[in-house]
């Protein structure tokens, strides 16, 4: 008589009220206990997080540009659309500091992790455990780049996906900023355009979500129009430095030898010569030799430590949506795996697969009434909470380096050179040198431009003049370096970016002229055991 009790065996247990979907929308005391935890978190990382060098990059050039310049120039050499710098751009004609500006930021992804726990159908263990997973609990919550409003975005066209005939203007709003915010965002958009397209065909006729050729017409021009925008601003400079994959295999195919993919003078070209001249291997290569290793890393990397986990995910996800008849809902990671193939494949990059994942399955989450729902509702919640379980262990990796060490050594080198500016001239090579520059009113480097942001123009190499740079005798050297762990097992690579010298650094140490007197480093972590020692290098003239 026991075993027929309800709540004992397997079935029984999946009813229990944390198993079980959420039926009507609401913020409850799970919620917000779960909401306060997590708004904890990410006010602990803030506080302690020290910004590197992408971070600073975004607000120099919103800083250092005039609005026009910054959406007719500026962006077509960062290979992002301009929403974000947009929002940097007006907090800093409030005189908003670099340091204030993070916190402010900050609502935003609070806001995508409310509507996550407000509107999604998931059951209360998902709900409890999805928002501290990396991407959505750290790396678009505490790093303070564009795709920290990806969250937010994405679920809530999730929500309005409940009914996109009703929601067919706020849906290409909503998709119109996705695609504005990064290019990773402007395919997903792309993809969550065709899979409302195909239900709204698929369902014409029934009533409820008939709609109007004026209001269809009137929505797909307001989404194209915001993709034309997109587009537009992030075309590519006839002299950008960085060749994106696609071009450099196309060069190097009709000139063998003449391109390196990608240009050592981008950030991945440094940090990938980097790791070649220290004989590391890194995990997330931008371009993997091997069939398997590319799709471990682009198709997996966003996921979990373990590959076969990876696969066992998406195996069930392809075959749950390819039953529900909702294979086209496989568009957005398609188009994803062709931008991370053919343009750029970088460790944060992968997160964007995993929000697509979680809108997708929030989209087609088992309803009841189907008598399959319950052992899919099963099949998906363990694949979810595996993934999810899996990286919470990277967010208190990351969040532990923060709290106890240095995410990089950007600040402490600004402090340092804050107190030998005056009266000494400074300069500053490789991109990463950067980093140290928001912690300043104007650029402190007499070789580079007045504006203090990188600029990745052939046209002003700063890099390609360095002979030119040490006849002036510049009192101080910043060289700013990227040093990949030699392997994938999590170990930072603290010890080999403490005495790795780049090529630009041997050169300024074989004049003579130079000694290094200081280095700043610390230790980003992105998930799936990937480390950067991201380092600033003080070279002091040499008393002679």
């Amino acid at each position: 008589m026991a075993r027929n009790r309800p709540g004992t065996g397997v079935a029984g247990r999946l009813d229990w009220p944390i198993f079980r979907p959420r039926q009507t929308p609401r913020f409850g005391p799970l919620e917000a206990v779960v909401f306060l935890v997590w708004l904890g978190l990410l006010a602990l990382a803030v506080a302690h997080h020290v910004p590197w060098v992408d971070e600073a990059q975004g607000w120099l050039v919103a800083r250092d540009s005039s609005l026009i310049d910054l959406f007719n120039t500026r962006l077509r050499y960062e290979g992002s659309p301009g929403l974000w710098h947009l929002l940097l751009w007006i907090l800093c004609r409030m005189h908003v500091s670099f340091t204030a500006m993070r916190w402010i930021v900050s609502v935003v992804p609070a806001a995508g992790i409310w509507v996550f726990l407000r509107y999604s159908p998931f059951p209360a263990i998902l709900r409890v455990i999805l928002p501290f997973s990396f991407y959505p609990g750290y790396q678009y919550a505490v790093i303070s780049r564009n795709y920290l409003a990806a969250p937010l975005l994405i679920f809530v066209c999730a929500v309005l996906f409940a009914k996109p005939g009703r929601n067919l203007f706020p849906l290409a709003i909503v998709l119109g900023l996705l695609s504005n915010l990064c290019v990773q965002g402007l395919v997903i958009s792309a993809g969550f355009a065709a899979m409302i397209a195909f239900r709204l065909w698929r369902e014409r006729g029934q009533g409820s979500e008939r709609i109007s050729l004026r209001r269809l017409m009137a929505a797909g021009i307001c989404l194209c129009a915001f993709w034309a925008v997109s587009v537009w601003s992030t075309r590519p400079a006839s002299d950008d430095i960085y060749t994106p994959a696609w071009r450099a295999a196309h060069l190097e195919k009709k000139s063998p030898g003449a391109v390196a993919i990608p240009s050592p003078a981008s950030p991945d070209g440094q940090a990938a010569e980097n790791q070649s001249d220290a004989a590391a291997r890194p995990a997330g290569h931008v371009a993997p030799r091997h069939a398997l290793d590319r799709f471990e890393q682009s198709v997996t990397y966003g996921m979990s430590d373990s590959w076969l986990v990876s696969l066992a995910a998406w195996c069930v996800v392809v075959a749950f949506l390819i039953q529900r008849g909702n294979a086209i809902d496989l568009l957005p990671f398609f188009l994803l795996q062709v931008l991370f193939e053919f343009v750029a494949a970088r460790p944060w990059h992968f997160g964007m697969v995993f929000l697509a994942l979680l809108a997708v399955l929030w989209i087609d989450w088992p309803k009841e009434g189907d008598s399959q729902a319950p052992v899919w509702r099963a099949i998906l919640l363990v694949v979810l909470f595996a993934i999810a379980a899996g990286q919470c262990f990277w967010t208190a990796r990351a969040m532990r380096t923060d709290l106890t060490a240095m995410y990089s050594g950007d600040r402490d080198a600004a402090a340092y050179l804050a107190d030998r500016v005056q009266g000494r001239t400074i300069a500053g090579f490789q991109y990463y040198a950067t980093g140290i520059l928001p912690y300043f009113s104007s650029n402190i480097f007499e070789n580079q431009p007045k504006e203090a942001f990188w600029n990745f123009s052939k046209k002003v190499d700063v890099d390609a003049h360095v002979d030119e740079t040490l006849k002036k005798r510049p009192d101080i050297i910043d060289v700013g370096i990227a040093v990949r762990a030699p392997d994938t097992s999590g170990s930072a690579p603290i010890g080999l970016s403490a005495t790795f010298q780049p090529k630009i650094e041997r050169e300024i140490l074989a004049t003579g002229h130079y000694k290094e007197t200081h280095r700043f480093c610390g230790d980003a972590f992105s998930g799936h055991g990937f480390h950067e020692g991201l380092c600033q290098v003080i070279l002091e003239r040499s008393a002679q």
